[in-house]
């Protein structure tokens, strides 16, 4: 990058890596530089357009959706089309549901809220909705829980407690989801533990799921 930069927000589309903000605009190349594509084909930064009156704004999540950027800022949400360098301002109703380690599947945006239900937000109708049908005892997400997308799926990672006192369980649910009839539904496919450590510890770990499960 040609700026440094702060908790800023990111995405890829099109295979490019896309960095917007989390710099102050103090200087011309700053100003310039506030939104940057790598493309790693060629290896090389370069700058993206962006009006003046976004920069001001600090990012906190960011996510792709339908081929756009999409960052929650400090003074209203944004939005980047990297295909024709558009930037629009996003509707607060993004901003009231999103929280917590979010990701999209199928273009929709999934989150869990204050009370721990995963809920799901349709950038094309603005609206969000609770994910239905999870009724195999999963717990409520009120924090550090981390969700992704696999194969169309939506993973969720989250701790707790081990048995022992001594080590945290780190938990792992698999569920599909659709979209009935303007209603989004869930259908949890498994959920387990995956692995323990003890804690205090930190550890960065990889996982990976294939045919002998979790590693």
């Amino acid at each position: 990058m040609r700026v440094g930069r702060e908790f800023a927000a990111t995405g890829v589309v099109d295979e490019k890596i896309y960095v917007i903000g989390s710099c102050v605009a103090d200087n011309w190349a700053r100003s310039a530089n506030w939104a940057e594509v790598l493309d790693p084909a060629s290896e090389k930064w370069e700058r993206v357009a962006s009006p003046a009156e976004v920069r001001e704004k600090w990012m906190h999540a960011s996510t792709v959706v339908d081929g756009k950027v999409y960052a929650m800022a400090d003074r209203g949400d944004i939005a980047l089309d990297p295909r024709c360098g558009a930037w629009e301002s996003v509707g607060t109703e993004l901003d009231l549901g999103w929280r917590g380690r979010a990701c999209v599947v199928d273009d929709i945006l999934y989150c869990y809220d204050y009370l721990g239900k995963i809920k799901g937000f349709d950038v094309k109708s603005g609206v969000w909705k609770e994910l239905k049908g999870l009724h195999k005892g999963l717990p409520q997400f009120l924090c550090g829980a981390t969700m992704a997308d696999l194969g169309g799926k939506l993973v969720v990672v989250w701790e707790c407690g081990g048995g022992n006192g001594k080590d945290m369980d780190i938990w792992c649910a698999e569920i599909q989801v659709s979209k009935k009839n303007s209603e989004l539904w869930g259908e949890v496919d498994w959920f387990q533990k995956v692995f323990s450590i003890p804690k205090g510890e930190w550890r960065l770990r990889w996982l990976r799921r294939d045919s002998d499960g979790w590693g």
